[in-house]
């Protein structure tokens, strides 16, 4: 993350919400361990646990703990069950992290209770694994019944938050959390505060996400966690304005979107119609994130734009969020308009913190660069991204050819990365990043010329609203799983309709691409847009293509 944003300074404790992650492939490892099987050593235990390594990700106002791999226990010894008073560690051996089988209420300030505690030789693999990797700690354990912590749970915890605490790299995140067979989880994260005397400061989960392709649900999954009043998360379902959608999906399926915080990078053809389509879906809200003004050369394709806005100029992003608010179902419907650049580092203008306050993203985005970096967000921060876009290829006499398609892919936990779906290739990200004369809609397409103006791809609503379609098919299946398929990239040729699904299931053998769930300690490939800066009037662009223009930054501080 770049200095200076929410990463370098967001807590738990200040954040306005937190959210405990899991990529959908670890989630199911955690449950094996958990919920074992015939044959396993936790078998037949009334309670069980594990240690895991935990990463953050952290935007403008959420702060998300990501359960990015968990440590196997190698026997039951590993798991002892106790009837002793805290202080008893003479026999056992084993570390400060008992927890108690009392699930709704707190217990005595001893610690007199029977329970499990970890031992420590497991715990010492766990701290052992999580400095490898460079992440926190988080110790899960299940109960039977609710998932409130007890008294012991929360002062055991902190014990062993202390104990870990300079054992763990610097500022790497601990954590606790309970679950039930039902499915209930709770959270709570301990950070430092300023007086050591107090103690450490504990904050609760407010929701946990689960993320990836899925055989028999949903391939995100966002729900309230346990300890909070059911009420707390209610939303309201306009039944009259939504009853065609709600006899496919339910009225569950309905409050699932408007629960739902969706980020839409790139506000021009594509995006302007996701914008209202999104909205009278009935998404609780949506980010919209673009630096671009209106202008006569694209109004054409600018769904819900009016002349005055070109006129006056307006941020595609306004125009949007207008439409957006003017076409919303979802009660209590929010939007958050974000005047900037994905690529961008510079605090003023990064729009990448305010992504991750999304449970998803929708790019629109028309270059390279961008779609990088939403790559690698994707993966690290476990935030899927659905892409899409077209390329435009006629001959002559204006006929398309047959290269002319559109496409849609999605990356993230379990899906594979852009780079290897050929979302975006290096040259292009390369050539973008050192060229201070690129701007303008160059990922539409290939040719295509305006010679009043610069080169600007050929680009067409009816086609734009194709792309934005195909990308919804795939926003409902992900998050109400109404249909299969989400994984690789979908290809429809325009001139003879035909339609083709990349059988890349995966990513290639030598893939780079970055890790899935390290959240904040993934460094995302942004730096300067030479596009938004010279939106932004920011600098003079040379007249001719330069070989290195990395001098040109020292003009923009």
């Amino acid at each position: 993350m770049p200095q200076g944003t929410a990463a370098d300074w967001l807590t738990a404790a200040d954040a306005d919400e937190v959210h405990l992650v899991f990529p959908r492939d670890i989630h199911e490892d955690l449950m094996k361990v958990l919920f074992p099987s015939e044959g396993h050593p936790f078998y037949g235990m009334g309670e069980r646990g594990a240690f895991a390594v935990l990463a953050k990700s952290t935007g403008n106002y959420r702060a998300s703990y990501i359960v990015e791999d968990v440590v196997h226990p190698e026997s039951s010894d590993d798991l002892e069950l106790k009837g002793t008073a805290w202080g008893d560690r003479s026999e056992s051996r084993s570390i400060g992290s008992l927890f108690g089988s009392s699930s709704n209420g707190d217990v005595s300030s001893d610690d007199s209770i029977v329970g499990y505690e970890f031992s420590e030789a497991y715990h010492e693999r766990a701290i052992e694994r999580a400095r490898s990797r460079g992440g926190g700690l988080i110790r899960i354990h299940t109960q039977p019944g609710g998932v409130r912590e007890s008294g012991t749970d929360t002062a055991s915890a902190a014990r062993v938050y202390e104990n870990d605490r300079d054992r763990l790299p610097g500022g790497a995140p601990f954590a606790a959390a309970i679950t039930n067979d039902a499915g209930d989880w709770s959270m709570r994260v301990y950070e430092p505060t300023r007086d050591p005397s107090d103690g450490p400061e504990v904050t609760r989960a407010d929701h946990v996400r689960v993320v990836g392709p899925a055989t028999d649900e949903p391939a995100l999954e966002v729900r309230p966690t346990g300890w909070r009043d059911a009420d707390a998360d209610s939303v309201g379902v306009a039944s009259a304005e939504q009853d065609s959608t709600i006899q496919l999906w339910g009225a569950d399926g309905q409050a699932r979107l408007a629960n739902l915080r969706v980020g839409v990078v790139g506000c021009g053809g594509v995006g302007s119609i996701l914008a209202e389509h999104l909205a009278r879906l009935g998404v609780g809200e949506l980010v919209f994130v673009d630096f671009d003004h209106l202008e006569s050369a694209n109004f054409n394709r600018a769904q819900g734009a009016r002349r005055i806005d070109v006129r006056q100029d307006r941020l595609k992003t306004e125009v949007a969020e207008r439409v957006a608010r003017r076409s919303a179902t979802a009660e209590n419907f929010e939007t958050r308009v974000v005047d900037g650049s994905v690529v961008d580092q510079n605090p003023e203008y990064a729009a990448v913190p305010d992504l991750l306050d999304c449970d998803l993203i929708m790019s629109g985005v028309d270059a390279a660069r961008p779609r990088q970096v939403l790559d690698v967000l994707a993966r690290a921060h476990c935030i899927p991204v659905i892409d899409g876009g077209s390329l435009l290829h006629a001959d002559d006499q204006g006929v398309l050819e047959k290269e002319a398609k559109v496409e849609t892919a999605v990356t993230g936990p379990g899906w594979p990365c852009f780079e290897c779906q050929r979302v975006w290739i290096q040259d292009d990200v390369d050539w973008e990043a050192d060229h201070p004369e690129f701007r303008g809609e160059r990922g539409y397409v290939q040719g295509g010329k305006d010679p009043a103006e610069e080169d600007r791809d050929p680009s067409v609503i009816g086609v734009n609203a194709i792309v934005a379609g195909l990308m919804q098919r795939r926003f409902l299946a992900i998050t109400l799983d109404v249909a299969r398929k989400t994984e690789g990239t979908l290809r429809l040729g325009l001139r003879d309709v035909e339609t083709n699904m990349s059988s890349t299931w995966g990513c290639e053998e030598d893939c780079e691409a970055a890790t899935i769930g390290v959240g904040d300690r993934e460094e995302l490939p942004t730096g300067t847009d030479w596009a938004m800066r010279y939106e932004r009037d920011d600098m003079e662009m040379p007249e001719q293509k330069t070989r290195d223009a990395s001098d040109l930054v020292d003009d923009l501080r």
